[in-house]
C-alpha cells in the first residue's frame, strides 16, 4: 500500500469503526445498567414496605399485613413476587401462588442480587435485603419480571444500533471527502508531473500547500537550471563556430602563401585539416539553424517539427532542389527531448541531403515498437563499409568520409534513449539507409498508445 491517501484513509476508517464500536458498547451496556438501577432502586423500596407490614402479636407470631401490600403483588403470577424469611418461618406474596424460591437468609445490612426463572419462565430480577425487625433477622427477597424492561431494552437498542451505523456511515464519507479535499493539491501535481513528462508543461504550479511546497520548488528551480544548461551549451557550441570562422578563414588565405606551396607537403596536410575543420563548424552551425528555439520539452511533435526541419534543410541544400518528404500517423508524439530529437533527425537528414542526388524519404511507423526511416537515393555505402562504419567511435578522423561525425553523433542519441539503430542500403530508392527503433513504450504517451 503506496498511496499515503489510502494509508491515512484506511487508518482513519479503522479508527471510526474502533471508536463506534466502543460507543456502542458502553451506550447499551450504559442503558442496561440504568435500567437495572432504577428497577433495584423501586425494589427496594418495596422491600422497605414489606418490612414495614410485618408484624407480631401478643403470641409472638409473625403476621404480614396485605393491606399495605401493591395490588401487582396480590394478583397471581404478576410478575412482582416478594418472599420473606424470619425465624425460619418463610412468608410468600399471593402472586408466587405455591412456588417458592430458593432464598438464602442475609444477616442484617446484607444485599444480593440473583437472576433467576419465574413460574411461568420470565427472566426475574432478585433483590436480596437483611433487616432487623422484632429482635428477629428478617430477609426480604423481592421480584421482578424483568420481560417488558428487556422488551424496551431491545427497542433501544435497535434503533440505537441503526443510528449509530448511520453516523458511521456520514462519517466516513465526510472523511472520504474531507481526503480528496485535503489530497485535491497533490493530485494535481501528479496530473501535472505527467503533463511535465509529456512535455506539456515546463513547470509545476507553485500553488501548494507548504508541506509540499518545497518540493515543488526545487523540482522547478532543477527544470529550470537543466534548461538552462542545455540552452547555454547549444548557445556555446554555437558560438564556437562562428568564432572559428574568422581564424578558419585567415588560415585558408595563408595556405595561398607562396612559401607554403614550396613545400607541398607542409600545404597538403594544412589544407587537409582546414577542410575538416571547416566540415565540422559547418556541421555545428547546421546543428544550431535545425533545432531553432523554443522550449525544451521531452515531447517531440512529429506533425509539427518535420516541416519547419525539412524546410531548413530544402534551404542549405537549395541548389541540389531535393524532394524531401515525410509520413507519420496524426496522432503519434514521441516522449523524447524535442532537441534531442531534433539534432538525431537533422544530422541523419543532413547526412542523406549531403549524398542525395533529388529524393529523401523520412517514414515513422508504429507497430511493436516505434519505427524510423531515413532514405535517399544517393550512391549508398557498401556491406563492408557499412560493417566498418557500425563499429567506429565518434571521431571523425574513424568515419568513412561523409557519413561518420552526423551518424556517431545520432548514434549516441539513440543508445541514450535506449533504442537500435540500424543502417544499411535503401531498396526503394536505393541510397543510404538508416533505421531506428523505440520502445512503444518509452516513446508513446498512455492515452495514444
Amino acid at each position: 500500500m503506496n498511496s499515503l491517501q489510502m494509508r491515512l484513509g484506511t487508518g482513519l476508517f479503522v479508527s471510526l469503526v474502533i471508536t463506534f464500536l466502543i460507543l456502542w458498547w458502553l451506550g447499551n451496556y450504559s442503558i442496561h445498567y440504568l435500567a437495572e438501577a432504577a428497577v433495584a432502586e423501586h425494589m427496594e423500596h418495596d422491600g422497605a414496605n414489606i418490612l414495614s407490614a410485618l408484624s407480631s402479636d401478643e403470641n409472638n407470631n409473625i403476621a404480614m399485613d396485605i393491606n399495605r401490600m401493591e395490588p401487582t403483588y396480590l394478583q397471581p403470577y404478576s410478575g412482582n413476587y416478594y418472599q420473606v424469611i424470619i425465624a425460619g418461618q418463610v412468608i410468600n406474596s399471593p402472586s408466587l401462588m405455591d412456588q417458592n424460591f430458593d432464598i438464602q437468609p442475609l444477616l442484617v445490612g446484607q444485599k444480593n442480587k440473583l437472576y433467576i426463572t419465574g413460574p411461568k419462565q420470565q427472566p426475574l430480577l432478585v433483590m436480596a435485603y437483611g433487616y432487623g425487625k422484632l429482635n428477629r433477622d428478617v430477609t426480604i427477597a423481592v421480584a421482578q419480571d424483568l420481560t417488558p424492561t428487556l422488551r424496551r431494552m431491545d427497542i433501544f437498542q435497535y434503533r440505537y444500533t441503526l443510528i449509530s451505523l448511520a453516523l458511521l456511515t456520514v462519517m466516513i464519507i465526510v472523511q472520504i471527502i474531507i481526503l480528496r479535499v485535503a489530497f485535491y493539491p497533490l493530485v494535481r501535481i501528479q496530473k501535472q508531473i505527467r503533463e511535465l513528462e509529456y512535455g506539456e508543461i515546463t513547470q509545476l504550479d507553485s500553488n501548494v500547500p507548504k508541506e509540499v511546497a518545497s518540493l515543488v520548488g526545487e523540482v522547478n528551480g532543477l527544470m529550470t537550471v537543466m534548461e538552462q544548461r542545455l540552452q547555454r551549451s547549444r548557445n556555446s557550441l554555437s558560438d564556437l563556430a562562428h568564432v572559428l570562422k574568422t581564424p578558419l578563414t585567415i588560415l585558408q588565405q595563408l595556405s595561398g602563401e607562396e612559401i607554403l606551396k614550396l613545400n607541398p607537403e607542409a600545404w597538403d596536410i594544412l589544407q587537409t585539416q582546414i577542410r575538416n575543420m571547416q566540415k565540422t563548424m559547418e556541421h555545428v552551425l547546421k546543428r544550431g539553424r535545425l533545432s531553432g528555439g523554443g522550449v525544451t520539452t521531452i515531447k517531440f511533435d512529429i506533425q509539427r517539427e518535420m516541416p519547419a526541419l525539412i524546410y531548413a534543410l530544402q534551404s542549405i541544400y537549395r541548389d541540389k532542389n531535393l524532394s524531401i518528404t515525410f509520413s507519420a500517423p496524426d496522432t503519434i508524439d514521441l516522449l523524447i527531448d524535442r532537441e534531442d530529437m531534433l539534432e538525431l533527425i537533422g544530422n541523419l537528414l543532413d547526412n542523406a541531403c549531403k549524398w542525395a542526388v533529388s529524393v529523401v524519404t523520412v517514414s515513422f511507423n508504429i507497430n511493436k515498437e516505434i519505427q524510423i526511416i531515413i532514405e535517399d537515393d544517393g550512391p549508398g555505402v557498401s556491406k563492408d563499409d557499412i560493417d566498418r562504419l557500425a563499429q567506429r567511435g565518434s571521431r571523425l578522423d574513424e568515419s568513412v568520409s561523409g557519413h561518420g561525425l552526423g551518424l556517431s553523433i545520432a548514434r549516441v542519441i539513440v543508445s541514450q534513449h535506449e533504442g537500435q539503430f540500424i543502417m544499411g542500403r535503401s531498396n526503394k530508392l536505393g541510397g543510404f539507409l538508416v533505421e531506428i527503433l523505440f520502445s512503444i513504450n518509452r516513446c508513446i504517451s498512455p492515452h495514444m498508445k
